[in-house]
């Protein structure tokens, strides 16, 4: 390559009209020199600068077998001189470079700026390509011939270009780039294979879609490519259609319910659309994306507001006319207007926890049938359900205050009375049985021997201590004399000795028996699938010392808190439809350990049972239960004496613990399923008894005022029979039978529609809450 640079032609400014030509500029290396005055027999050279901003090109017409003009290697040396741009190739393709001359009849007047487009020019001519490779700003433009073997792959090297930067390759006709673009109103399929036939060689030129997206991918040369795109953005456009745009109408109804309207006009626009599709059948409608809209292709909506008592109502603009005549026709006043409040008292169910239920399930419904598709009709009408019915609870009264049409109002009351039913009540029984004890035995036996020297005599001394004694000084001479026994339950015994040692021998005897029997009966009336807790806690005070200073070191005990011990039992109680029970319980005891005093509380023992069981109705089941035998036993001796037969007592000290415990959780449900409570009063009145016999029956009557004889009656409380019946179920009150005021019952209904509308319009946005009409 080095060889054909020097080789160069000159490149020298244009001739003027001077005489003398301007001297050619040497080509070496690649860069232009300063001009120079030449003969004017001297040849010109190929490429001469005519001005500041153009080059005049003239290369020979000899042809290119005579040995005369510019080789295409020296051109491409030239055009790196000229624009600065890195030109690489491979050795089979300088040889078709160094072989082909440059032939251009005629002068040519290039821009500078166009330089390098001039020269793909001829590349393509020639049929050469250039590819970029690498990205900016260290790339590379490669030359390949397309004689050569990488014709077949040289596509896989062409450049990707944006579709808003393709007006850069406009003037490119030999650079290879690939970009896409973005045709909606064509079709892609039946465009390309239209234009196929305009790409000969699919090495170098292809049209391909893109996926199934309405884009297509070109691949080619520069100038092909822009032009192409172009013509395709002219096709697409030319195919772009308008759509018949539906038209919206909000139609306020005076008389009709907004929800009845609404179904009754669908129902015909269903069957005149079904008519339409009849007697179109056999017609072809228009295929493609370029397809027009026909008439009667888009559906008629209608969606209901009953805040406003109004129709939103969606179609095309032929048919809105005679829909808005129907909705005319049918929205006509009647004699009695249809009443769209109601108050509906509850027997055995929370109001509260009724209408959130209600409101949940309807709305979770409605999503529901959205989901799944439904038919026209019924997906206007759930996707409005949320708003077609108000329910509002006033927990004073137990009542339910509904706004909805008649329709609506019957599905709603139907659901309400399997609601309200009075579930059936269990008496739970239990028993905490808990039997403990404990035995305690500790001998121990300490020696002590001493001979009290005299001044300047020596003397010995041996003692044993176990815990029992401490060693204390009579006569302050620096030298225990006796032993002091300690504050210890039991008996204490010892031998005293004047003499030498005032206590030799001590002994200590303790023997504990301890015996506990409790029983806890707790009991709970509960709901089935209710909760009960029942609760029973010793708490015992606990105090905090602190120091008041001064010179005394005196102190204060102040109240800290409570601590608690006892038992917490939670129970749910569920019925089976083979009238047993599943029990979920939970139980946990506590009990202190110990006498209570001081800021330190006792110790304490917890005892916890968490399960779920299967019990059968009026039988007593243990459920669970907990045995502790613990034995602990103490020794403390001296060495080798302490194992020394008959007399090794003497030389330590034994304790021994054994506890105790057994503890057993019963328990013995009672289903009361009668209607009269004839069930739960039999069992009351045993339970009086049971308390009479406990507390007497002057101090039961103040319970119970009518429990027993009076004075010198026959008592005739055990023939007493419950005189509860039931209400009549299912009627519909007044506000006033309740004490509802009527302007607290709107006040109601509005909060509740409110709140409906806002949970619409966070949702799914259909409906707006409940109608004001009363």
């Amino acid at each position: 390559m080095i060889a054909t640079l020097l080789a160069l032609p000159l490149i020298l400014p244009a001739a003027t009209p001077a005489p003398a030509l301007v001297a050619p500029l040497a080509a070496s290396a690649g860069f232009l020199r300063g001009p120079a005055l030449v003969q004017d027999d001297a040849p010109t050279p190929p490429i001469q600068v005519l001005d500041a901003d153009n080059y005049l090109l003239t290369f020979a017409t000899g042809g290119k077998d005579k040995g005369e003009g510019m080789t295409l290697e020296n051109f491409v040396q030239t055009c790196q001189s000229v624009t600065g741009i890195t030109f690489t190739y491979d050795t089979e393709t300088q040889g078709y470079l160094a072989n082909a001359k440059v032939l251009l009849i005629g002068s040519k007047k290039v821009p500078k700026k166009d330089f390098y487009n001039f020269f793909q020019i001829l590349l393509v001519i020639n049929n050469f390509v250039c590819t970029q490779v690498g990205p900016e700003p260290i790339s590379v433009i490669e030359i390949t011939s397309l004689d050569t073997g990488a014709r077949s792959t040289i596509k896989s090297a062409s450049t990707y270009v944006d579709p808003e930067d393709l007006h850069e390759y406009e003037n490119q006709p030999a650079t290879l780039i690939t970009s896409v673009i973005h045709l909606p109103n064509t079709d892609i399929r039946q465009v390309t294979t239209s234009l196929r036939q305009m790409f000969p060689d699919p090495n170098t030129q292809s049209m391909l879609p893109a996926g199934n997206t309405n884009s297509v991918v070109l691949m080619g040369f520069g100038s092909n490519v822009v032009s192409l795109a172009r013509m395709l953005t002219i096709v697409d456009n030319a195919s772009k259609v308008d759509p018949i745009v539906p038209q919206f109408e909000v139609i306020p109804l005076e008389y009709a319910a907004a929800d009845e309207i609404a179904s009754t006009i669908e129902e015909l626009l269903e069957a005149s659309r079904r008519a339409a599709q009849s007697n179109a059948r056999g017609q072809q409608p228009a295929q493609g994306a370029t397809g027009q809209l026909q008439r009667g292709q888009t559906e008629a909506k209608i969606m209901v507001n009953p805040r406003t008592n109004s129709l939103l109502v969606m179609a095309m603009p032929e048919d809105m006319p005679s829909i808005k005549d129907l909705i005319a026709r049918l929205d006509v006043d009647i004699v009695e207007r249809e009443r769209t409040y109601h108050v509906y008292p509850l027997e055995n169910v929370s109001a509260l926890e009724t209408a959130e239920t209600l409101n949940k399930f309807l709305q979770d419904a409605a999503r529901m049938d959205q989901a799944r598709g439904a038919q026209n009709q019924n997906q206007n009408r759930s996707g409005s359900g949320a708003a077609e019915f108000v329910v509002v609870e006033d927990v004073q009264t137990n009542s339910l205050l509904i706004a909805a049409s008649r329709s609506r109002y019957e599905e709603l009351i139907t659901l309400i009375k399997r609601l309200d039913q009075r579930q059936d009540q269990v008496l739970i029984e239990t028993a905490l049985v808990e039997l403990s004890g404990r035995d305690i035995l500790n001998i121990g036996v300490e020696l002590g021997l001493a001979d009290i020297p005299g001044v300047g005599e020596n003397g010995g001394f041996g003692l044993t201590n176990f815990g029992l004694s401490t060693l204390a000084d009579t006569d302050n001479d620096g030298i225990p004399d006796t032993k002091v026994p300690n504050s210890i339950n039991g008996m204490t015994a010892g031998i005293l000795d004047g003499d030498d040692f005032s206590m030799p021998v001590l002994l200590n005897l303790l023997e504990e028996k301890r015996n506990s029997n409790v029983l806890n009966v707790p009991s709970v009336l509960v709901n089935n699938n209710g909760n009960a807790t029942v609760t029973t806690l010793d708490e015992q005070p606990t105090t905090t010392i602190t120091a008041s200073g001064g010179i005394g070191g005196q102190t204060q005990e102040n109240f800290a808190n409570y601590e608690s011990a006892g038992i917490t039992m939670q129970i749910s109680p569920s019925i089976s439809a083979s009238r047993y029970l599943r029990l979920g319980i939970s139980l946990e005891v506590s009990t202190f350990i110990g006498a209570v005093g001081g800021p330190v509380p006792p110790a304490r023992v917890t005892r916890t049972i968490e399960t779920s069981v299967n019990v059968p109705d009026g039988d007593t089941m243990v459920i669970g239960g907990i045995i502790v035998d613990n034995t602990n036993v103490t020794e403390t001796q001296v060495p080798f004496l302490g194992d020394l037969p008959i007399i090794g007592f003497l030389f330590e000290n034994k304790a021994s613990t054994v506890n105790r415990t057994a503890l057993y959780f019963f328990v013995t449900p009672h289903i009361l399923k009668d209607v009269a409570f004839a069930d739960l009063a039999e069992i009351s009145y045993r339970k009086k008894l049971e308390a009479a016999n406990t507390i007497g029956f002057e101090r039961l009557r103040q319970i119970d005022p009518h429990f027993g004889p009076d004075g010198n009656d026959l008592d005739l409380s055990g023939f007493d029979v419950p005189l509860y019946s039931a209400p009549v179920r299912g009627v519909e009150v007044s506000p006033a039978e309740l004490g509802l005021d009527p302007e607290r019952a709107r006040e109601l209904l509005k909060q509740g529609s409110e709140g409906a509308a806002d949970s619409d319009a966070g949702g799914d946005g259909s409906g707006d809450g409940a109608a004001d009409n009363g």
